[in-house]
């Protein structure tokens, strides 16, 4: 809370649209509570974006919905709720961006938000948003990392096996010709390239 990461966000679209000329469709995930709230964002410092909130009743769902399907938008904003819920509108879209912001609710591979993330919605580019990356247990960051980039880290055993294999050793000590001169093998060389 507090960190920023809202008008990072905001930022990071305008910076798509304005210069790389990319218009979306981008695909933001926000708990219920934040939803207004990143709707008075974007109107403040975007006000050009054109911002769906996809929320509320059936009724005000559909008018979003055609809105969406007419491709009259470049950032939907929904909540966890609704990308379940509604994934045969939602999941419909080629996403360019899928961001989720509280994205340390993902930490558990097996819950329905990610499963359904995972299943049926596509984008080249995900981006989890929160303020505690670290978990506490190696399979959460995996679920994490997996979200993000699943084919490189397909496998939660052998995220594992890769990530503990540094402190698997005996005691003895490594010589330099023994160790491994491409430090993007090293587990903290790869979580600082994805992790702000």
């Amino acid at each position: 809370m507090g960190l920023g990461k809202t008008i990072q966000t905001i930022a990071l679209f305008a910076y798509l649209i304005e210069i790389k000329k990319l218009n979306g469709p981008f695909l933001v995930i926000v708990p219920l509570s934040t939803l207004s709230n990143w709707v008075l964002e974007f109107d403040k410092w975007t006000p050009s974006i054109i911002v769906v909130s996809y929320k509320g009743s059936p009724n005000m769902r559909r008018s979003a919905a055609s809105q969406i399907r007419a491709g009259k938008f470049n950032v939907v904003l929904t909540t966890y709720e609704y990308v379940m819920k509604d994934k045969s509108v939602l999941a419909k879209v080629r996403w360019r961006y899928m961001i989720v912001d509280e994205g340390h609710r993902m930490k558990n591979h097996h819950c329905k938000l990610t499963q359904i993330l995972n299943t049926h919605y596509a984008a080249p580019h995900r981006v989890l948003l929160t303020g505690t990356p670290l978990q506490n247990r190696l399979p959460e960051l995996w679920a994490l990392l997996n979200f993000l980039l699943p084919t490189i880290f397909k496998s939660c055993s052998t995220f594992e096996q890769w990530f503990n294999a540094p402190f698997a050793m005996t005691g003895e000590k490594v010589s330099p010709e023994d160790e491994t001169s491409d430090a993007s093998a090293e587990p903290s060389y790869c979580l600082s390239c994805t992790i702000i």
